[in-house]
């Protein structure tokens, strides 16, 4: 399934209102923005391509479909009363679409948006480089695989954080890059060897924990039935795969909750992961 897909399982949701779109509602949408949103989403695909600006002020994106977004979700939350579970639901449903369309923001910029150096990273905020991380990821999530590897290889820079930091997403990269025979030994093999790369350079960062243990899920879950999440014992040998399957799915799972992720974009893309790989698992690829 597609993400859009996923999301409309979590629930229907009233028709949006129409929000007239005035300078003070402009503004409240440019400031939530960038308190909730934009410091997720720069965390979570490690880019400053989310700080929106114009001008030296922060600003928000043109796009009227976003727009539109964005101020039917204040809208709803205006409505939302305490303890009124519908309404929490109808939220959270909005919030999980917005919070996709906002990290797909980066597909609306021009594809050849930047030259592609052999001898350096890209800068911080690369727009061709974020828009590939989104579709690596928006990859990972639907099950797909991706003919080849778009992301920038790691190599040499005074910073080795971020010499890390392109060698974890372009591991990422290669484990939902197609393979000849994507269920043979061969290819699960590459896999398991980028899964294991990926787990070296987690860095204690919250976002490559999600990322890894969604990769893990994906492999993992069609060996397995269901279910196989929010029951980990607490001191799992992960060299057994079915643990090494309930740490990955609860922690997703843990992830997703009010309690879990430290930021609203992490919740939500966790909350799709969920669906996607562990309860009702609508993108496991059963095998035989």
């Amino acid at each position: 399934m597609k993400i859009d897909e996923i999301i409309n399982l979590l629930g229907t949701v009233p028709p949006s209102q129409n929000v007239a779109h005035t300078e003070g509602i402009r503004n409240e949408i440019t400031k939530v923005y960038h308190e909730m949103y934009a410091p997720g989403l720069a965390s979570f695909f490690e880019s400053g391509w989310y700080h929106f600006t114009e001008n030296g002020s922060p600003s928000f994106p043109q796009s009227q479909r976003l727009v539109d977004l964005m101020a039917s979700f204040l809208k709803a939350l205006e409505a939302v009363k305490v303890n009124d579970q519908t309404q929490m639901a109808y939220s959270g449903i909005l919030e999980t679409r917005l919070v996709w369309e906002l990290a797909r923001a980066a597909y609306d910029p021009p594809t050849a948006a930047s030259a592609v150096s052999t001898t350096t990273l890209p800068h911080d905020g690369d727009a061709k480089e974020i828009q590939n991380r989104v579709r690596v990821v928006e990859a990972l999530l639907c099950g797909d695989y991706l003919s080849v590897n778009p992301l920038c290889p790691p190599m040499q820079d005074p910073d080795s954080y971020r010499t890390r930091q392109f060698d974890f997403w372009y591991s990422l990269a290669e484990f939902v890059r197609t393979r000849e025979d994507p269920t043979g030994p061969s290819a699960a093999k590459s896999r398991e060897e980028m899964l294991s790369r990926m787990r070296y350079l987690l860095d204690g960062r919250e976002n490559r924990d999600v990322l890894y243990s969604i990769a893990v899920v994906r492999e993992l879950a069609p060996h397995f039935d269901s279910p196989y999440g929010n029951a980990a014992p607490q001191h799992a040998d992960e060299s057994d795969p079915k643990n090494r399957l309930s740490v990955a799915s609860k922690f997703i799972y843990d992830e997703s909750q009010v309690t879990g992720g430290t930021t609203n974009v992490v919740r939500r893309l966790c909350d799709i992961a969920y669906r996607a790989f562990v309860n009702p698992g609508v993108n496991i690829a059963r095998r035989p």
